[in-house]
Order: structure tokens, then C-alpha cells, then sequence
């Protein structure tokens, strides 16, 4: 796109600031549930719908607008979703009830959908190929680096100021990101014509919702309760009829269902959902763990577990750039290895375990994650045609979002149990590890196909 190393590089930037202000804006508000809760005097269970309606409209709307970004361009798309997210901050911090927060607070998810959808697509169409894991993995650092800062600089500024000054502070930074944004990133083409197909994005919409919803109420209320019960049939229903119907849609469907026939994509998905559950419920877990089995203050057990985000940001841009001189497969094979080696150590947790190595497993658990984050990305989005990066970009960000909301459902369940914390590992080594299998099954069976093709073509 005609562009020098140094624009590329702030665009770089500009594009990641949105990955920062989601994943820091979604730690600043757990924190502050309780002073929300005491200023509009309501149950805490009412307030947690701050961070939940956020949570479950990003990840409604991530495929609706990764399409919209492949026929409507994908830099008007991001751009607008800054000033979305900005406007709906704005309107957050001046909320005079729970109802109006928790609705801005649902324009600025919808804000967040829609640069978060286009991001990895943006990176993907500006860098050429030998650049591109680096710039992917500078994704993951900034997811990272927001959740690690947002708790604390959300603690400082409720302790000094108030929970209202994190939406100000949120808004200032999106309007100044829109406004960067507009200036630098390169106008782009439209790559593909039509419009969105209303009907498969509503199944698919309703579907995801009775699913996401399911999760976040059934630790809560139980899985066995009537309402989760409900809500899952509602996502099964939906979801056969919306495969029913992209299957009997001619022209455009919402998502077009060849492109998850390709085993390779869909084993990166996969593998997004699995990894992002074992790391998200590994960090749930283990301060729990570090409190309760050895006696660890807050303050130790916090910072004990920043070695995790720590690695990650250090990791991802390290091993997207090795991806990019040596492949993406070596790397991701290793990295799911690693992860995998890191769960069954932490699947023999005892209070007998030294601390040093305790802390080693959980740098190991962030390095692992930053090792599988680059690779993973640039071979899911390398297999894509371009009329496609938009939706493909916004999938992946779904299956992240996925499997942080399983990671969270697992954890919290399987902490109720006397051996929770072996059986929550357990099962994310068995769901890492066999991810890991499939990988490479899928790998030599693409092989024998390419070794047989070349065999029976004529010379």
C-alpha cells in the first residue's frame, strides 16, 4: 500500500491500541463493581452486568462485523468502532442509573466488536508476509498488556478519584485512537460485493447469545437449572437452523460454510478456543490456589501471577518474528508441547511445591501461550482468500473470547470440587495435547494428498 517502514510501524501501533483498550476496560470494571454497586444501591449479581452485557455483545457482534468490514471496507469499520467505544464511555461516565450504564455500556461492546473484528484483517492486507507475525503477535502483546494494567490502574483511579474517571480516561484514549486512525491507517477497497445476509446473522446471533449467556449463568445458577437448560436449547435450535440455511442460501451467505470444510482453519480455531481456555482458567485458579493452599498475601499472589501476561508480552512478538524467518508450524508444534509439558506439572500441584517452581510454571504457561498466539494466527489467516480476512479475523477474536468464557465457567466450577485444581488441569492438558494430535494429523494427511497429486500428475 505504499507505505515506508516508519507509518507502517505507527499504524502497527494505532491498530493494537484497540486490543489494549478492550482487554484493560474489561479488568478496570471488575474492580469496580463494588463502588457501582454502593453508588446506585444495588445487589452486585445486578452490577456485574456491567462487565457481562459488554462482554456478550463483543462476542455476538464479532462475526456480524468482521462481514461488514470485507463489504464495506475494513478501515471505516475499525475507525468507526474507536468512536463508538469512545461515545459509549463518554455515555458511561455520566450515567445517572444502572439501566443507562449497562446501555452505553453495550455501545461501547458494540464499538469494540467492530475493531476488534478487523484488526487481525487490517494487519494481515498492510504487512507483507515476512512481516506479518511480528505485527500479529504485537496483537497479543497488547491483549496482555491490557489485562495486566487494567485491575491495577483501574484500583488506583477508583481509590483516588472515582469509578467514573476510568470511563473518561477510556474515552479520551479511543477519541484520540479514531482521530490517529483516520489520519494514518490507508484507505482500503471493499473485497467482496453484496450485502449481509440478515437471516443467517440473526440465527447466529440468537444462537451465540443463548450459548455465551448459558456459560456466564450456569456456574451461578447451576447447569441443571431451567433457565440454562432453556438457553442451551435455544443455541442448538438456532445453530442447526442457521446451518440449515447458509447451506440453502444462494449467493452470499452470512458465513460461508466451504471455508470451515478447510480442516486446517478449523483446527486453528480449535486450537485459538483450547489454549485460551487453559491459560484463562489456569490464571483463575492459581491465585486461589496461592491464598488458599499456601497462605500467599494478595499483594505476593498478584504479583506472582504478572509472570504470566509478563511472558506473554515478551513472547509474542519474539516468536511471531521466528514464525515469519522459520514457519508458522515448527513454532505452534513446539509451543502446544510446551504448554502441554506446563499443565501436566501443574496437574501435580501440592502444598509440598517449591514457590520458584510454581512461579517457573506459570512464565512457562504465558511463554507457551505467546509461542502458540503468532503462529497459530498467521497459518489461519495465511489459508484465507481476501474477500474472507475480515470474517476469518473476526472468528478468531470469537474463539478467543470462547475460550476465555469456558476457561472461566471450568475454573469456577471445578473450584468447587476437593480436587479441583488437578481436575481443571487434567482436562486442559487432554484438550491442549489433543489439539496437538490433530495438528499433526491434519499436517501428514495434507502431505500424502500433496505427495499422491504430484505422483499421479503428468510431468
Amino acid at each position: 500500500m505504499g507505505m515506508n517502514g516508519k507509518t507502517r510501524t505507527l499504524v502497527q501501533y494505532i491498530i493494537c491500541t484497540g486490543a489494549f483498550l478492550s482487554n484493560c476496560s474489561a479488568g478496570m470494571f471488575n474492580i469496580a463493581l463494588v463502588d457501582i454497586a454502593r453508588d446506585y444501591q444495588i445487589g452486585l449479581a445486578s452490577a456485574q452486568w456491567v462487565v457481562t452485557a459488554y462482554l456478550l455483545v463483543i462476542s455476538v457482534l464479532l462475526p456480524v462485523m468482521g462481514k461488514l468490514g470485507d463489504i464495506r471496507g475494513r478501515r471505516s469499520v475499525h475507525n468507526l468502532g474507536y468512536l463508538g467505544f469512545a461515545l459509549g464511555a463518554l455515555g458511561c461516565a455520566l450515567a445517572p442509573s444502572l439501566g443507562w450504564l449497562i446501555a452505553f455500556r453495550i455501545v461501547q461492546g458494540v464499538g469494540a466488536s467492530m475493531y476488534q473484528a478487523t484488526n487481525m484483517a487490517l494487519i494481515v492486507s498492510l504487512f507483507p508476509p515476512e512481516k506479518r507475525g511480528r505485527a500479529l503477535g504485537m496483537i497479543s502483546t497488547f491483549v496482555a498488556a491490557g489485562s495486566m494494567i487494567g485491575p491495577s490502574l483501574g484500583g488506583v483511579l477508583i481509590q483516588w478519584i472515582s469509578w467514573e474517571a476510568c470511563f473518561w480516561l477510556l474515552a479520551v484514549t479511543a477519541l484520540a485512537a479514531w482521530i490517529m486512525a483516520q489520519r494514518f491507517i490507508p484507505k482500503d477497497q471493499p473485497e467482496e460485493q453484496g450485502n449481509i445476509d440478515v437471516t443467517g446473522a440473526l440465527l447466529f446471533g440468537i444462537s451465540l447469545t443463548g450459548l455465551v449467556t448459558a456459560i456466564h449463568l450456569g456456574s451461578a445458577w447451576g447447569w441443571g437449572s431451567l433457565a440454562v437448560v432453556v438457553l442451551l436449547l435455544l443455541f442448538a435450535g438456532c445453530a442447526a437452523g442457521f446451518v440449515m440455511w447458509s447451506l440453502s442460501t444462494i449467493g452470499s451467505p452470512f458465513i460461508d460454510l466451504k471455508l470451515l470444510s478447510d480442516a486446517a482453519t478449523n483446527t486453528g480455531l480449535w486450537i485459538t478456543i483450547v489454549t485460551y481456555m487453559a491459560a484463562f482458567s489456569s490464571q483463575l485458579v492459581l491465585p486461589v490456589y496461592l491464598r488458599h493452599e499456601l497462605d500467599a498475601p494478595p499483594a505476593m499472589a498478584g504479583l506472582i501471577m504478572m509472570g504470566y501476561p509478563l511472558a506473554l508480552i515478551v513472547a509474542s512478538p519474539l516468536f511471531g518474528s521466528l514464525s515469519d524467518k522459520h514457519g508458522s508450524l515448527p513454532l505452534l508444534t513446539a509451543g502446544l508441547l510446551a504448554m502441554s509439558g506446563t499443565l501436566l506439572a501443574l496437574g501435580f500441584l501440592s502444598s509440598s511445591y517449591p514457590m520458584f517452581l510454581l512461579i517457573t510454571l506459570i512464565v512457562l504457561l504465558g511463554a507457551s501461550m505467546g509461542m502458540i498466539t503468532s503462529p497459530n494466527t498467521s497459518l489461519v489467516m495465511g489459508r484465507v482468500d481476501p474477500s474472507h480476512l475480515g470474517l476469518i479475523s473476526s472468528l478468531l477474536a470469537l474463539s478467543r473470547n470462547l475460550g476465555m468464557m469456558f476457561g472461566t465457567a471450568a475454573g469456577g466450577a471445578l473450584l468447587a470440587g476437593v480436587d479441583g485444581y488437578r481436575m481443571l488441569f487434567v482436562l486442559c492438558l487432554a484438550l491442549v495435547f489433543g489439539s496437538l494430535v490433530l495438528l499433526l494429523f491434519i499436517v501428514r494427511q495434507a502431505r500424502h494428498r500433496r505427495h499422491h497429486e504430484e505422483t499421479v500428475s503428468p510431468s
